[in-house]
């Protein structure tokens, strides 16, 4: 009998003991199942500009970005949803460098220290600039589609870029404004000799003093560009990378890193002048070759935009019949001709417009400066603004020799004259606008932005008592004691957070963002600004 009861104690814990565990495997089974269910739902809420594959997410194509570390057991293909995600084609390591290609034909290179220890390995990891160039093997990327542009003209242009057999570019020289001139004059030129253009970076100058510049597609959206001008493009980068910042052992070693590069001079700009700046020929590695044509009898002197295009780089033939791969032109900048404005204007800086990223930025500006109120258009994100670009410092030299400088320049209270009409008229429109719907609305003083390179007490205590507001791109000052010391304007971090670049390009693009905009005459960047607000945007600009 006890040995029965034993029996029967052993057989009730060995099927409490299964039954515990069929729980156990039950609850794992359910539990793995709602995770996985969570982890779906997840995906399918998250930034669609993340990517789970092993893929790199960019808006700037030629620019790799940080890999997604997220993992998944599924197939993914990030193109489907996100046209920004570039799928990597291929990966090469080499003792110098590691390269990702792909698959739109772009590229990257990461350079390693043992690249400056032997200069002919080196130069044949950088490769020859015009020798990849004869590949064309990144043609056929193609551009984002255009709203106003049909499929079918669109399709019609990326067959003409990828026909494209012949290349065109040129030499930046002076600040970021003037080379944005130089870089309108070269993109007409490549369109009348139907070339693709090569943009140059946006070199170092007199004003911001770096080893290297960074790619205007940094800034600008140029596969709209060329989806709404016509005129293929790329950019130095993307045919020949390398590093931003060497050490002293490459530039010691300059003539067994570097390699030739012919160059037809104009304007009087020979393609080593000074300026043109030393920056951009160390960054590329370039030891620039004047080539003269047979029949230039200006001998590099000429500025004339049609000698330019029907002389210098007139397209000449080969024992193959085929044309010249390369031309290169010193100095766009001073081509001139009866309607080179009016072009350079409606087929190239119309089109030219601002990289999405960069507009995001403006806009995060203007939310930390002209914070939403309650009687502003609740459709506009910000309120009504008047911006001013105050130019000065090396404006001086514009004067004429011996005229005072306040006959010269534009003074503050000048300005503050065009404000106060500017105000009148608004006054004038609101009274003549007055309904019994709006009779008790009363009308305030727009808000004044000012972006200047002004550096006198003086002058900077008179735009303080008017009340506007300055674009201060610096950091927050402390004292000994770590504090922030109190300061007129609210600092905006720019310079030490993204560069000394992105200071002048954001105030080029808050310039155009102004409902009124205020600028000088005699300064390059209001002129483009004027430009642009009143085509882009319908503001109301005017110079002084």
């Amino acid at each position: 009998m006890k040995q029965s009861s034993h029996i029967s104690l052993v057989r009730v814990i060995l099927l409490v003991c299964i039954t515990f565990m069929i729980m156990g495997l039950a609850h794992i089974h359910y539990t793995n199942t709602y995770r996985q269910g969570r982890a779906r739902d997840s995906d399918k809420d998250s930034d669609p500009f993340v990517s789970h594959g092993s893929y790199p997410v960019t808006a700037i194509p030629s620019v790799p970005a940080p890999v997604s570390t997220q993992s998944t057991n599924e197939s993914v293909d990030p193109s489907e949803s996100n046209p920004a995600v570039i799928l990597i084609d291929s990966m090469t390591e080499t003792q110098l460098a590691t390269t990702i290609r792909y698959k739109n034909g772009s590229f990257s290179k990461t350079f390693k220290p043992e690249l400056y220890q032997d200069p002919k390995a080196a130069r044949k990891e950088l490769g020859s600039f015009l020798e990849t160039l004869a590949t064309r093997s990144w043609l056929g990327q193609n551009a984002s589609p255009s709203d106003d542009v049909s499929e079918e003209e669109q399709d019609d242009r990326r067959d003409a870029m990828v026909q494209q057999q012949t290349f065109f570019s040129y030499l930046p020289m002076g600040g970021g404004n003037n080379q944005f001139t130089s870089l309108q004059k070269a993109a007409l030129l490549a369109k009348d000799l139907k070339r693709t253009l090569i943009i140059p970076p946006i070199s170092p100058s007199s004003h911001i003093k770096v080893w290297a510049g960074p790619r205007y597609s940094e800034f600008y959206d140029l596969d709209q560009f060329t989806a709404r001008s016509g005129i293929p493009v790329l950019e130095w980068h993307d045919i020949k990378q390398t590093p931003n910042d060497p050490p002293a052992a490459l530039q010691r070693h300059w003539a067994e890193f570097s390699e030739d590069l012919p160059c037809t001079p104009n304007g009087a700009i020979g393609v080593n002048d000074k300026n043109l700046y030393d920056h951009f020929r160390p960054q590329f590695l370039f030891n620039f070759k004047a080539t003269f044509p047979v029949k230039d009898t200006t001998a590099g002197q000429s500025t004339e935009y049609a000698y330019a295009r029907d002389v210098l780089l007139r397209d000449t033939r080969s024992d193959n019949g085929k044309p010249d791969l390369w031309r290169c032109l010193s100095c766009p900048y001073f081509l001139g001709s009866s309607d080179i404005s009016d072009r350079s204007w409606n087929e190239v800086g119309l089109h030219m417009r601002f990289h999405a990223k960069i507009d995001a930025m403006a806009d995060n500006i203007l939310d930390m400066l002209l914070p939403k109120t309650d009687k502003m258009d609740p459709s506009r994100r910000h309120p009504e603004f008047i911006i001013i670009h105050l130019r000065r410092g090396d404006i001086v030299s514009k004067c004429a020799p011996g005229q005072a400088e306040k006959d010269c320049i534009v003074q503050i209270e000048q300005i503050a004259e065009k404000v106060d009409e500017i105000e009148k008229k608004r006054r004038i429109k609101a009274l003549a606008e007055i309904n019994d719907k709006n009779a008790d609305v009363a009308l305030e003083r727009l808000p004044v932005l000012v972006t200047t390179n002004e550096k006198r007490k003086e002058e900077l205590d008179k735009l303080e008592k008017l009340g506007w507001i300055m674009l201060d791109h610096g950091d927050a000052e402390k004292d000994e004691r770590g504090v922030v010391k109190p300061s007129a304007n609210k600092k905006l971090g720019t310079m030490s957070s993204l560069g000394p670049f992105y200071p002048p390009m954001l105030d080029a693009v808050l310039l155009t963002r102004g409902d009124y905009f205020i600028g000088m005459k005699n300064s390059r960047m209001s002129q483009l600004a004027a430009q642009r607000g009143a085509n882009w945007h319908k503001h109301t600009t005017m110079l002084m």
